[in-house]
This record gives C-alpha cells, sequence and structure tokens, in this order.
C-alpha cells in the first residue's frame, strides 16, 4: 500500500493530517522535533511512524532527504515553519534565519532534491492565505519565507507542468502559532482538524491549477 510522508507531524496542521491519513487506511511517515507528541501519535495511530529531525539543522534535513530518496512516498507533505512574533528590528537575527530555514530553505532544498531525482511523488506544501502574498505585521521573516515559497512553486509547475506539486494556502488557524490574545481571533479561526480534511481530501482529487487558497477567516 502507498505510504504518505508528513514533515512537521508533530502537532496542529500536520498532526491532524496524520490522523486524517491514518484513518483512511493509508500507512503514514512523519517527521518533527516534538518526540512526546510524536509518541502519541503512534499509539492512538498503530499505521504511523515516525522519526525525529530538526529542519533547521543540516543533520536533520539530510535524515529526511535519505528517507525521500530511498522510499518512493505517494504523497509527500510539507507543513513545517513559523517564525518570531514582533518587530523586525527588535527580534535576534537567529530567530529569523530559523524562520527562513524551515519555511523556505528546506522546502526549496527539498524540491531541488526530488526535482533532480525526477520524483512522480505528489508533492504539496503548505503556504499561508495570511502572509503568501500581502504584508504580515510583526511577522516579517516569515511573511518573506512564505512569499518566496509561493514564488517557487508557482515557478517550478511552470518549469515541470506534468508534476504534481502544489500549494495549501489556508487562512489563521487555532494552533501555538497564533497567540491565544491575537485580535485576530475575534473575527474567527479555522480549525486545523477541518483544515487538514480539506487537505487530505484535495490530495486526492485531481487540480490543474495546484494552489488552493482560503479566506483568512472563516465566512
Amino acid at each position: 500500500m502507498d505510504r504518505i510522508l508528513i514533515l512537521g507531524a508533530s502537532r496542529g496542521l500536520g498532526a491532524e493530517l496524520v490522523k486524517q491519513i491514518c484513518a483512511a487506511g493509508y500507512p503514514a511517515v512523519g517527521f518533527g522535533r516534538k518526540q512526546p507528541q510524536l509518541a502519541r501519535l503512534r499509539e492512538e495511530w498503530p499505521l504511523f511512524e515516525y522519526q525525529l529531525a530538526d529542519f533547521a539543522a543540516t543533520a536533520g534535513q539530510n535524515l529526511v532527504l535519505s528517507s525521500v530518496l530511498a522510499e518512493n512516498f505517494s504523497k509527500i507533505f510539507y507543513v513545517a515553519g513559523g517564525g518570531p512574533f514582533g518587530l523586525y528590528s527588535q527580534r535576534e537575527w537567529k530567530d529569523h534565519q530559523w524562520a527562513w530555514e524551515v519555511t523556505f530553505q528546506f522546502p526549496a532544498r527539498l524540491l531541488h532534491v526530488l526535482a533532480n531525482a525526477k520524483s512522480e511523488s505528489q508533492v504539496t506544501m503548505v503556504g499561508s492565505a495570511v502572509a503568501e502574498s500581502s504584508p504580515d505585521p510583526l511577522a516579517a521573516s516569515y511573511s518573506a519565507a512564505k512569499h518566496a515559497l509561493l514564488g517557487l512553486v508557482h515557478s517550478l509547475r511552470a518549469e515541470r507542468p506534468e508534476w504534481d506539486l502544489r500549494l495549501f494556502s489556508p487562512g489563521y488557524m487555532d494552533t501555538e502559532l497564533l497567540p491565544k490574545n491575537a485580535a485576530v481571533r475575534q473575527l474567527g479561526v479555522f480549525s486545523p482538524s477541518d483544515m487538514a480534511r480539506d487537505l487530505w481530501l484535495w490530495s486526492l482529487r485531481a487540480d490543474d491549477i495546484g494552489h488552493k487558497v482560503y479566506p483568512r477567516h472563516p465566512s
């Protein structure tokens, strides 16, 4: 049976996606940094197996890339990402570097490896309807990475229209990345479980555009 890879599986949208995939009867392999959360997923869903990897570190990236090249996953989902919240000038440089590495540079490296290997895996990157095509005050480095990811995916789709490469762009979600006291919560936020269900079902359908975009807030 097809095996499916989730990069960033330990929490939020990634963890909910694991549940959707395993509930549908597919074996899933997840990578992430949070061992307790991954272990709990494994206990709940026997079809799930995991490995620990820090996507901001070369060793973690190489571990993922070795797995990708060794096994022909039918679908690959890159869900990881994040960045510092606050004034750009007042956050440490290393925080911005982390945001760019995890949110754009490693996804870009992954796509480069897959393209060179002429992979036929369906690959879905998770973008952001909030940050990928407009300013996102107090999240400048995260927004820059998501802008770059959008440009990369659209450009690669133009280069290789036969490759099923996709970008899934949700609005504000109720995850740890969004502070509990964030003003945007008053306008409504999406449920990660609902977004994971939509993402999984979308991956099962053909889509010539390859970009699914949500509003910032639920209607």
